[in-house]
């Protein structure tokens, strides 16, 4: 389970991010993740709660919002979006794809004061 190394990492990034801009109370935490990405959203959430347990940033909440995935066609060059992890170009039915969008998983934002 990856997940828990990634919010691991976010937490320390966002503790890290709140020391420079001087936050001092952090309500929410926005992160956007790819359909691409590997991610496992329950995983993700169970991961946060896991890291935040006990901790000053038990309260503060988190945001998934996913960000389509997309991929590209190298036989018919055509960009198509991710339909239910069909992994073929509907055009040609072909499989020789390349990830465009919704492979990352990104700190949107920071909301606190």
């Amino acid at each position: 389970m990856h997940e828990l190394g990634l919010m691991d990492a976010m937490l320390r990034m966002v503790k890290r991010i709140c020391a420079e801009e001087q936050l001092e109370h952090v309500d929410r935490i926005v992160l956007e993740v790819g359909e691409l990405s590997g991610i496992e959203l329950p995983y993700l959430y169970d991961g946060y709660e896991a890291v935040v347990h006990g901790t000053e940033w038990a309260d503060t909440e988190l945001v998934v919002e996913t960000v389509p995935g997309v991929l590209h066609c190298n036989d018919c060059d055509i960009d198509f979006p991710l339909r239910n992890q069909e992994l073929f170009c509907p055009e040609c039915f072909g499989r020789n794809l390349t990830p465009v969008a919704g492979r990352d998983m990104t700190l949107k934002s920071i909301e606190g004061n």
